[in-house]
């Protein structure tokens, strides 16, 4: 075992034995703990590794193997895939038709919720036909709120299966707490970025400030929907990294929302109210 003095974040990652190494090598396992990195191999014969150690290895490797059968089956969570013990866990071989359908039913799933986001652009028609500034930036607004969404839920699902997050009261309170305070600050630097490029292209402040507003809002609620909803899965007893996949969903129809509702605030109720003042 050898060690040597580093920070980072507590961390177990396998790897899969060196090919042409002697029959009694195993896995590398490499430790990455506050003040120590450690990286010892696991031999089949002879390994004497603290109980403690062993259990979360085990622990590890059987959930890769019962999780990584999501991916099999198109699961479009990337990030969740590339977690340890499941990245490291072979595809199942299947045939054409079997995957086929068991990644059918994920992608058809994915498609009825995220078409409930016509219901809300049905409902302003008016406000897209007078404002095409609003259709040509939603893609950017939703897309914004997907990833902000996804990258919270990620920490969130990883601290979770790690045990560093508690799906206690006051453990749901410090993550949203910190995240509430990245949301701000993600949010408000999007919506300035977001500004001058609608500003750039478009030319009109008013409906640079729309955007943008309606940027910050998404991407807030972004954050702490995807903080949120992966505690809430494990308080309900489901799977939490279910939340990885929903986030984006539910952020894509609530982006189309939060848009539309912003924009016709801003460009049609406040831009008459300041009509009629001046």
């Amino acid at each position: 075992m050898t060690a040597s003095k580093g920070g980072g974040k507590g961390k177990v990652a396998l790897r899969p034995p060196q090919k042409g190494g002697s029959s009694s090598s195993g896995a590398a396992l490499h430790f990455s703990l506050p003040g120590l990195h450690t990286t010892m191999h696991r031999r089949a014969s002879s390994a004497q590794l603290p109980a403690a150690v062993e259990d979360e290895v085990s622990a590890l490797e059987e959930w890769g193997k019962s999780e990584a059968s999501r991916c099999d089956e198109g699961d479009p969570d990337l990030e969740f895939c590339e977690l340890p013990g499941i990245i490291n866990t072979p595809p199942l071989e299947r045939g054409a038709v079997a995957e086929a359908w068991s990644r059918g039913r994920w992608l058809l799933g994915l498609l009825v919720l995220q078409s409930m986001s016509s219901f809300v652009l049905d409902s302003y028609q008016d406000l897209l036909k007078e404002h095409l500034v609003v259709t040509l930036f939603l893609t950017m607004l939703v897309g914004a709120g997907g990833n902000a969404g996804n990258q919270s839920a990620i920490k969130i699902i990883r601290g979770l299966a790690t045990g560093s997050f508690k799906p206690t009261a006051a453990g749901i309170r410090r993550a949203m707490k910190q995240q509430a305070a990245v949301g701000l600050m993600l949010g408000l630097g999007l919506a300035a970025g977001g500004w001058v490029r609608v500003y750039i292209t478009n030319g009109d402040a008013l409906n640079a400030t729309a955007i943008s507003i309606s940027l910050f809002l998404i991407v807030l609620c972004s954050v702490l929907a995807g903080t949120g909803l992966p505690f809430a899965l494990a308080r309900a007893g489901v799977d939490p990294a279910n939340a990885g996949t929903s986030i984006q969903v539910v952020m894509d129809v609530s982006g189309v929302l939060i848009t539309c509702a912003t924009c016709h605030l801003v460009l049609d109720q406040l831009a008459a109210g300041l009509t009629t003042v001046s």
